[in-house]
């Protein structure tokens, strides 16, 4: 099963063995700058936005404060962990009942590296036995509270967690909170984390919403912000997600499940509505790349088109257009309503592949598309075939990656062009570099070479100049992997010195201040 994560994989593939740019703006009807023929429309600020990586512990990001949240609950027997089936759990994702000679461990963030020793206390309701595993150690207890301190062994697989050993079936163990101490209850997020997001204007939630894995959906089961797990069924709370924009001051980028219904979206949109902060402006898309077939959400959308009449049997691409066309205009139709008193605040998004510009045509062409949405928005990666590719050539990489930057901001000029020609602004939804391998050993070389600072200036001097606008870049916090390395640091605690990606970032921010 690929995961938000892992799928950026899906990105380059589809994108052919060019480099990938994928770019696309919005603007507002009914605005007067949207009547500007393109050649006329004056280049907008450039602004940087980030897509927060999925909730995890291996990658050490505080995220909240109560360092549970970033994961799920374990079954083990003495044969190794497996995940706690969700019959298992109540509505808010606590433990009803242990079974005979099972325990329940739950992972633990560990702070950032380095650390030393760090002291954490757990709160909880019901009645049960609560102990520590890994690098967490307990060194008190009383009632409703265990006491554990985190002591670094300096391993690069350490690891720490609770574990729920008993817990009373008619007052089960429950309403975990550990944080570290002195932390107040009240703080939801971490504000390392808060202060991380400090210069960028946007967040995107991809991977927070589990979007790729195209799970049904439903209002009354969504995740809350009370549930124990943040990390499975829709992923984060609606809730949860606004708060951090208004914590951190940036505009919220959401992404409607395709399987969500109206009365899904619609609660979802009057939530936002009423608690994202008024000076605060909210992008929607509808799913995630429905131009990818890597994703079941695509392939549901071809199916759907070609049993709707929208397309011929056999025109798969044309059929899953014109039904994410058809049910972004419905899912937009939805936002508009309930945005009708502050429209400027509210960016309708359509997502289309950067290097294929005629399927882009064809969805503004259909009925009221063009209408119904204010932005174009495709990721203008920078994409190198590695195939083949070993440590040795890291020099010949960097050498060849300059055209590559210049293809791909060519091929987002192309989209700009065609989203201006429509009265849209044009945006990417994500950007940066697409340079995917197995081989580790390549990767690490190429992602941590100090070249990479030079590359990703190069491309964000190259997007200010020739499209302007919001440039979202994947992603925040993310290792080094076989799926991609995908994060402006690989975990949280790293040094800027030892960060290329981060360093480029950070320098076009304060240059554009």
């Amino acid at each position: 099963m690929m995961t938000g994560n892992a799928a950026r994989l899906a990105c380059g593939g589809a994108a052919a063995a060019m480099a990938l740019a994928v770019g696309m703006g919005d603007s507002r009807p009914g605005n007067a700058a949207d009547a500007v023929p393109a050649q006329a429309r004056p280049r907008a600020a450039t602004d940087l936005g980030i897509n927060l990586f999925g909730l995890e512990t291996a990658n050490r990001e505080q995220v909240f404060s109560n360092l549970i949240l970033q994961s799920g609950w374990f079954v083990d027997t003495g044969h190794g962990w497996t995940p706690m089936p969700a019959d298992r759990l109540d509505r808010n994702g606590w433990i009803k009942t242990l079974r005979k000679g099972e325990v329940a461990p739950r992972p633990l963030v560990l702070p950032p590296i380095p650390f030393d020793r760090v002291a954490v206390r757990c709160t909880y309701a019901g009645q049960g036995i609560l102990t520590t595993g890994g690098v967490a150690e307990t060194v008190g207890r009383a009632p409703g509270v265990l006491d554990l301190e985190l002591r670094s062994n300096a391993e690069p697989d350490e690891g720490a967690w609770i574990r729920l050993d008993q817990s009373d079936p008619a007052d089960p163990l429950r309403d975990i909170d550990c944080r570290e101490k002195g932390r107040s209850r009240a703080e939801l997020f971490n504000p390392a984390f808060i202060r991380s997001l400090h210069g960028f204007a946007a967040v995107r939630f991809l991977d927070w919403q589990l979007t790729n894995l195209n799970r049904s959906v439903t209002w009354n089961t969504r995740t809350r912000p009370e549930s124990a797990n943040q990390i499975g069924g829709d992923g984060v709370a609606i809730e949860t997600m606004i708060a951090l924009a208004n914590t951190a001051h940036v505009d919220p980028w959401f992404l409607m499940p395709y399987t969500a219904d109206a009365t899904y979206i619609a609660g979802f949109a009057k939530l936002v509505r009423e608690r994202l902060a008024p000076d605060r402006t909210v992008y929607v898309e509808l799913g995630n790349e429905m131009w990818n077939d890597m994703f079941e959400a695509t392939r549901q959308a071809a199916r759907e088109g070609i049993a709707a009449g929208l397309a011929p049997a056999g025109d798969g691409d044309t059929a899953k257009s014109l039904r994410y066309a058809q049910k972004t205009r419905a899912a937009m139709r939805i936002w508009t309503q309930v945005y009708a008193d502050r429209p400027n605040r509210l960016v309708r998004v359509l997502s289309v592949q950067n290097v294929e510009p005629a399927m882009a045509r064809l969805m503004l062409a259909d009925k009221e598309t063009a209408r119904s949405i204010d932005a174009l928005a495709t990721a203008p990666y920078i994409h190198l075939d590695m195939t083949g590719l070993g440590v040795d050539d890291v020099d010949r990489m960097f050498a060849a990656l300059p055209a590559q930057v210049d293809a791909t901001i060519g091929y987002a000029a192309q989209t700009r062009a065609l989203a201006h020609d429509h009265g849209k602004r044009f945006v990417a939804y994500e950007g940066g570099q697409h340079l995917v391998t197995g081989d580790l050993a390549l990767a690490r070389a190429v992602q941590r070479d100090p070249r990479m600072e030079t590359i990703y200036r190069q491309y964000l001097r190259a997007w200010q100049a020739r499209i302007g606008d919001r440039l979202m870049l994947y992603a925040s916090t993310a290792p080094i992997a076989p799926y991609g390395a995908w994060g402006l640091k690989e975990y949280a605690g790293q040094a800027e010195t030892e960060a290329p990606k981060l360093r480029a970032v950070h320098a076009f921010m304060a240059s554009s201040r």
